[in-house]
C-alpha cells in the first residue's frame, strides 16, 4: 500500500473511489463531480495534502484535509470495502494530520456521524475529543404553506454582501461547514452541470431575509437558493425568544420559498433548533463534532 496526494487525480476518479467507500455507509451520501468540485472549492479543501491510497495500482481508500488560518479540518474519510481492516484508515489519517502539523494548524477537527462506531473509535486514538452534536434536518416542499406569520411587522430582502455581513456578527462558534469562510466561497462556484433531473441547478450567491415582529423581536436568516433546494440556511436572533423568532423567521422563508426542498446541516440542539422544528423541519441523522489540539 502506497500513499499518494490526491491532486494526481481527476475529480471523476476521486468521486468514483469516494462513492465506493460509502456503498455501505450508515448515512448514503452520494458524490457527483460537480458536488465534489464545488465541496473542495467551498470548504478549502487542499488536493495537493489530501491523500490517495493504492494497492497494486488500484485507489482503496482517500481522505481530505481542509486548511484555514492554522486551522485543519479532516473530511471525506474512507476505505473501499476490500480495503478494509489492514490499517489503510489509520495510514490516511496520519498523512492528513502530518500535513495539517506541517502548516502548522494548531487545531483539527472533523465530524463523524453518530452511530459510526469504527470511525469514532480510530478518531479517538488520535486524540480527537468529542466537542458537541450537530444535527441534519430537512423540511419537505410545502405549496401550500399558510399565509404570513401572525406577528409579522417587517421584512427586508437583503443580498449577498449584506448575507455575509450578517454572518460575520454571529457570536456564536459555527461550524466549519458554516463558517463564514465558507459562505464568502459561496460565490466562487460555477453552475452546476445537469444532475440526470433535465434542470440546470445554477448556483446562485447568498440571499438573506430580516424580519422584524410586532413585538420588537427580530431576527435574520441567510440561505443559498436554487429551483430544487434550500441549503446553506443560518438563522440569527437578534431580539425576543429564540425558538419563536427562529420559527418566525423560518415562516416568512418558506412562504417565499414553497417550492423547495431544505436542507440545514450541522447546527446544535439548542433553542434555534427548536424553532426550526416549530417551522417544520425534522432530524435526518447527527454527527459529533471532534478536535484534536
Amino acid at each position: 500500500m502506497e500513499l499518494v496526494p490526491a491532486n494526481l487525480f481527476t475529480f471523476d476518479e476521486l468521486t468514483a473511489a469516494y462513492n465506493q467507500t460509502r456503498v455501505d455507509y450508515l448515512v448514503p451520501m452520494p458524490m457527483n463531480v460537480a458536488r465534489l468540485r464545488e465541496y473542495a472549492l467551498v470548504y478549502d479543501v487542499n488536493l495537493n495534502l489530501s491523500a490517495v491510497a493504492l494497492q497494486n495500482g488500484e485507489m482503496v481508500g482517500l481522505g481530505m484535509v481542509g486548511l484555514r488560518d492554522r486551522r485543519g479540518w479532516v473530511t471525506r474519510l474512507g476505505v473501499l470495502p476490500a480495503g478494509r481492516r489492514q490499517g489503510i484508515g489509520t495510514a490516511i489519517m496520519e498523512t492528513l494530520l502530518d500535513a495539517a502539523t506541517a502548516r502548522q494548524a494548531r487545531a483539527v477537527w472533523l465530524e463523524v456521524i453518530k452511530g459510526n462506531v469504527a470511525g469514532h473509535s480510530l478518531f479517538k486514538k488520535f486524540g480527537f475529543v468529542k466537542t458537541r452534536e450537530l444535527i441534519v434536518g430537512r423540511r419537505p416542499p410545502a405549496p401550500n404553506a399558510p399565509g404570513p406569520h401572525p406577528g409579522l411587522k417587517r421584512v427586508s430582502y437583503l443580498e449577498h454582501a449584506d448575507a455575509i455581513h450578517l454572518l460575520e456578527q454571529r457570536p456564536e462558534r459555527p461550524n466549519w461547514l458554516l463558517e463564514t469562510e465558507s459562505m464568502r466561497n459561496v460565490r466562487h462556484v460555477p453552475a452546476l452541470p445537469q444532475d440526470g433531473s433535465g434542470i440546470v441547478q445554477t448556483v446562485r450567491n447568498l440571499s438573506a431575509l430580516m424580519v422584524e415582529l410586532a413585538d420588537g423581536s427580530q431576527g435574520w436568516v441567510t440561505y443559498q437558493a436554487t429551483f430544487l433546494q434550500l441549503t446553506r440556511i443560518v438563522v440569527g436572533v437578534l431580539k425576543g425568544e429564540p425558538a419563536a423568532v427562529t420559527a418566525a423567521v423560518l415562516h416568512t422563508l418558506h412562504r417565499h420559498h414553497q417550492q423547495q426542498d431544505a436542507i440545514v446541516e450541522n447546527i446544535p440542539d439548542d433553542a434555534v433548533w427548536q424553532g426550526f422544528r416549530q417551522a417544520g423541519y425534522f432530524e435526518v441523522f447527527r454527527r459529533i463534532e471532534m478536535q484534536k489540539s
